[in-house]
């Protein structure tokens, strides 16, 4: 009888253990989604997959100082350049899906699954996106001004006299700028040498040193030089003439209307698992902040077209542009590695 009573209360107090157990895990649980847990209560990373200075880092500071005022907490940039973008994304998609570590990437990121044929990531299964924030109205290619042409036409003309003799910067192998480089090599037939850089900042600050001959690069990264001539644009790959630099042509205007579908755009993304209601709260920031008329006016001046789509929307437009990409590769013949 003893040891029947004994049992009963062995068998009470492990029922009493288990029952603790499962309500603390019920509130880890509840906590992990921000029932709870009160979000943000330290600094939010925000990594940059390219080196300083560039125009992606100029923009995602704008984002980051915006994101700290109405979180409360402190956004901090976290450059990590490599292999066009692929370490720094790399680095987000194997993070703590908690809300603090997000991703802000260029065009690169479907890009890179048409350029490599084997990522550490799925770029679909392993991201939430967030948001898109902008795109440009297209890439200028610029010379420096060592140069004596004044346009395309006097460009491709030198080109040809000098066969492989030329060369382009670009922010990577793979990068948008290398793209727009091997299209234009392609549809002017001439053979400029392709110069990867880890980053359009760099690759445009030898360009203003004259260490190369030229780049393609958005209009944020240039429009101060252009105004300066410091470097020569000679055209930009945009359907229309680009307010803040009207005297620039398009290339389309110049008999290379393929050059159009070469365009930067920039989004956010979070990795898979981080809490609904996290990856919400930033997109509604952004998302408002782009509506604001004077980021209308700061975009218009930089270059920039604000979009601030839903998760969704932005989800439905890195699978149409992965396809977009890989098409894209084939035209400028630039092979998988």
């Amino acid at each position: 009888m003893g040891s029947r009573n004994a049992f009963t209360g062995f068998g009470l107090y492990i029922n009493i253990l288990l029952g603790i157990f499962l309500l603390g895990s019920s509130f880890a649980g509840f906590s992990q989604t921000g029932g709870v847990e009160k979000w943000p209560v330290r600094p939010i990373k925000m990594v940059i997959p390219f080196s300083a200075g560039g125009p992606l880092d100029h923009l995602a500071r704008k984002i980051g100082q915006k994101l700290t005022d109405a979180l409360g907490a402190n956004v901090v940039i976290d450059n990590r350049a490599g292999a066009n973008g692929i370490i720094g994304s790399d680095h987000v998609a194997k993070s703590l899906a908690d809300g603090y570590t997000m991703l802000f990437m260029t065009g690169s990121f479907t890009a890179n699954p048409a350029l490599y044929k084997k990522l550490p990531f799925d770029p679909i299964k392993d991201f939430i996106p967030v948001t898109q924030v902008g795109r440009s109205y297209g890439l200028v290619l610029v010379i420096n001004n060592s140069f004596s042409v004044q346009s395309l036409k006097d460009l491709i003309a030198l080109s040809k006299t000098r066969t492989g003799q030329l060369n382009y910067a670009s922010g990577g192998q793979g990068n948008l700028t290398h793209l727009a480089g091997e299209l234009f090599n392609h549809l002017a037939n001439i053979q400029m040498l392709h110069i990867p850089y880890k980053g359009s900042g760099p690759a445009m600050t030898d360009v203003l040193a004259k260490q190369v001959d030229m780049t393609f690069v958005s209009t944020v990264g240039s429009i101060q030089a252009i105004k300066e001539k410091r470097v020569i644009p000679m055209a930009i790959s945009s359907s229309i003439r680009v307010p803040t630099l009207p005297e620039v042509p398009t290339f389309t205007e110049l008999g290379f209307k393929e050059m159009e579908q070469i365009y930067g755009w920039y989004g956010i993304w979070y990795p898979t698992g981080t809490p609904a209601d996290r990856v919400e709260k930033v997109q509604n920031i952004v998302q408002q902040f782009l509506k604001h008329p004077d980021i209308k006016t700061h975009f218009d001046e930089i270059g920039l077209i604000p979009v601030g789509s839903s998760s969704s929307e932005f989800a439905q437009f890195i699978t149409e542009d992965i396809m977009h990409q890989n098409k894209l590769f084939k035209i400028a013949k630039v092979a998988a590695q």
